[in-house]
Formats: structure tokens, sequence, C-alpha cells
């Protein structure tokens, strides 16, 4: 969960998988996991495919749980997560790198229900917290000593595992994805008879188009044993194009589109609508010319004249509704990170004992994907090209999120590039429908919906909704 400046392009929060920061003498690579395939217990899998990958892990079975985490034994992932289930934990390891992931089998039928990857956004922070604050199997408790079980769990409905971040930007990271799903499945030939869909949130807005595409794409030329049954798409609060997203902020802050607006006064937000069309102009520069220089301008002027004043009003940059207190505006991330740190818990979780301490966020990360100016990239037309593949996706937006709103993700599909926008558009403005959580529409494979009174992230503040959306859409039903 980092600050999405526009010199940045971010909307945050998590990476896939965990963030463990490395020392001084280690910060070339401060994502990374010190994992090796020689870990103890670990199994190693290797592809011809993927010479230079391998895959290392370790089971977990909530059956062996006890009720001692005693210092002299390796606690089972139920003594410190409660409501877990069987699982895996380990390690895609490639050259110096290695990427953690943590996966959980359906508390419902682990042999029958899809399998689902989720991915925070950043670039550069933990889903680790993703899977602790929003939709893993236990939540933690106010100060991070203990936790809960998480009662709505998306582990109710499918097979879930999260994967840590990359370091080189989204298409780079899209290879790292691919082998990863190849070693899975040779490790676990029985998935690949399950529906598979990649989840995410925020910075998820660039990273899953890219990567199911690639999927997509690789499945074209693979023969049917190779494939991966890739089903659907689910992208919550994303960022796809800050080219249209980008003046969006000015909605959220300085109109009552929320339903508890406008949050700024009248100077600041006379001051921002003056600057709008400028914004906009400068925006439409950088996406006919995406040249760094010209995209710099664009987004610091958008950045000082658009977001600043938000910034400056103390309150969360995530849920307009509630004042930004604590480590990125939210006290239960400070409690996460304590978690994390605790020795019984990375015993429990299948941490490398080298992993130097948890850390939510590595700006070190987010640097790197500047460096290749990869907020730069337009993701629509990835989107564009998974609908016209017949697969299907699934946009869910809180509507009291600031940093990756609703205003701009309804602007970015009611521009899509796609056979669909026309009967998408007729549906958005003449056959809403109600359910519990809010309002929805859908055209063919796109499936829209808004989650009132949520934030940046749906499943924290609206976990009963979110499961019964998540459920419905794994389950080709509509909301109700």
């Amino acid at each position: 969960m980092m600050l999405r400046a526009f010199t940045a392009a971010l909307c945050a929060p998590g990476v896939i998988g965990a963030i463990f920061a490395q020392g001084e003498q280690q910060q070339q690579a401060p994502l990374l996991a010190a994992a090796d395939d020689s870990m103890a217990g670990a199994k190693v899998v290797t592809h011809e495919a993927h010479p230079h990958h391998s895959l290392s892990f370790t089971a977990h079975s909530v059956d062996d749980a006890t009720t001692s985490s005693s210092d002299d034994k390796t606690p089972n992932i139920l003594d410190v997560c409660p409501g877990a289930t069987n699982g895996y934990t380990g390690y895609l390891n490639s050259g110096s790198k290695h990427f953690y992931f943590a996966y959980f089998e359906s508390r419902a039928s682990p042999k029958d229900d899809p399998l689902v990857m989720w991915i925070n956004g950043g670039p550069g922070c933990s889903s680790m917290t993703g899977l602790l604050m929003e939709l893993g199997p236990c939540a933690i408790d106010d100060g991070g000593e203990s936790a809960h079980e998480n009662k709505d769990s998306w582990i109710n409905a499918a097979n879930v595992f999260s994967w840590t971040s990359q370091l080189v930007g989204t298409f780079a990271a899209s290879e790292d994805i691919y082998a990863f799903m190849q070693l899975w499945y040779k490790a676990f030939p029985d998935s690949r008879s399950l529906p598979f869909s990649i989840a995410g949130e925020s910075y998820g807005g660039h990273y899953i188009p890219v990567f199911a595409s690639h999927i997509n794409d690789m499945n074209k030329i693979s023969p049917p044993e190779l494939q991966i049954p890739l089903e659907s798409v689910l992208i919550g609060n994303g960022i796809f194009a800050d080219t249209v997203q980008a003046s969006s902020s000015y909605d959220i802050s300085c109109t009552n589109v929320t339903g508890i607006g406008p949050i700024l006064k009248d100077g600041p937000c006379k001051k921002m609508a003056a600057s709008v069309p400028r914004c906009e102009y400068l925006m439409k520069a950088c996406e006919d010319y995406p040249d760094p220089i010209v995209c710099k301008g664009a987004y610091d002027f958008c950045g000082s004249e658009l977001q600043n004043p938000y910034f400056h009003s103390g309150r969360n940059f995530y849920d307009v509704s509630k004042p930004c207190v604590g480590p990125l505006c939210y006290p239960i991330m400070k409690s996460i990170t304590t978690f994390l740190r605790r020795d019984n818990v990375r015993k429990a979780f299948g941490v490398n004992p080298d992993t130097p301490k948890f850390e939510a966020c590595s700006d070190k990360v987010g640097d790197e994907f500047r460096r290749v100016n990869d907020g730069l990239i337009d993701t629509r037309p990835f989107v564009a090209r998974l609908l016209h593949s017949d697969i299907r996706v699934l946009i869910y937006v809180g509507t009291y999120d600031w940093i990756c709103n609703f205003v701009g993700n309804e602007r970015v599909f009611g521009s899509l590039p796609w056979k669909g926008l026309a009967d998408f558009r007729y549906q958005q403005e003449n056959n809403k429908q109600v359910w519990e959580g809010g309002l929805w529409w859908e055209s063919g494979m796109l499936r829209y919906v808004r989650i009132n009174g949520a934030g940046h992230m749906v499943p924290f503040d609206k976990p009963k909704h979110a499961i019964n959306m998540f459920s419905a859409w794994l389950n080709k039903k509509p909301l109700v």
C-alpha cells in the first residue's frame, strides 16, 4: 500500500506474496527472500521448459495442529492462523531471486473448487497484508500478537494462493508468473482440471491484464497438456490508464459523487476545477507521445494541482470517510508487521530462517518499476484482448476509495476498445441492477460492480459483500 503520486503512477497496497526486507549487504534485491533449493524438508520441482526456474515448497496440514508453539518445534500454521486449511508455502527460485508464495485449500471442496491467484497492488508492497487484512483464512488482532479466523475468507469458495512481487516491471514479471504456473501444475497435475482465475486490486490493474494476456498468448501456441485453464480475472479498484483516471481525483474530492462529499472546501476545489482541463490535455499528450519527459510534466502538474490538496487534508487516501491514521493510513498495518516478525509465525508460514524481517513495502521495488516507466503502460488493450478471447473480466470498485476511485474506473470501461463497448454503455445507462452491496451491470464477458461504502480494500471494508460477489462470479451467477 503505497501512495500514488502521479510522478510514481502508483495505487497500492500490496503485492503478491511477502516482502521480507534485506539487510544493508543485500540492498540490490530488498524484496527477495533468501530461500534455496536445499531448505530442509522442501520438495523441489523443475520443468524442462523453464530451466532457469524451480519450485521449492513444504506442506502444512491442519490435522497436525497442536496447542503448543514452543521454540524447539515448528508450529503448525493453524497454531498462529486460526481458520487456516491444508496447503503449501514455498518459493519460486530463479537464479538469485526467490519469490515467496502461500497456498490454502478451499474450505468447501478443494478437489472441485476453482484455483485463484491473488495479487495485491504496489508495486513493492506485500500481499501478506491482503492475506491478513482482507481475504485470507485469518485476520490479525490489534497489536499483532495473535489472529482470529476470518469467516468471510475467499477460501470459502476457492483454492487460493498468493505470490511475491517482481523487481523489473510488469512484462518481466509475467514470465515468472507463467513459469510458476507451469511448475505448479507439474507438482499438482490434478489442479489443472480446475478453472483458474487471477484476482487482485490496485496496481493489479496493471499486473493482471498483462499476466493474463501472456498466459492466453502462450496457451494459443502450447499443446493441450501445457495449457493453463485461465477462466477469468477479477480486479478491484484498479489503475489501468492514468491518462483517463487522473482527473477523477477532483470528482471524489470536490463533488458529492460518493454521497458524503465534497471532502475539500470551495477554495481548493475552485482551483482544482480550473486545473482539470489542463491536466486532461497534458495526460492526453502523454498518451499520444508516451515519452518519460512528456509524461513527467503531465504527472507533475496533475499531482500538484489535483492530488496535493487531498494529501494535505488529513483524510485517508483509500477511504474518504476516514482520517489517515497510522502507517499507510491504517493502524492494522503496524499490527500485521508485528505479527509477521514473530519467530513462531515465520516458522509456521515456512519462511527461510535467513530471511530478514518483514517489511510491508519496499521503495526499492517501486523505484525499479518507475525506472522502466512501468506506470506509463495503458492496460486497456490487454483487457480488451482478454474479452475478445472469451476470458471473463470482473471489475469491482468501492465507492469511498479516492486513490483508484470508481469515477476513474468507469471512465476506463466506458472507453474500453472492445466489441461489447456499445452494449456495456447501454447497460450502464439503462440497466443498472441492484444487489445487497450496491449496483452492478454487465455485457457479455465484462461485469462491473460498485460496492457502496467500501474503500480501496473491499474485502476489508465489506467482507460479506465481497465473498458473496466472489462466489457469484466463480459460479457464473448474478448478484442479488
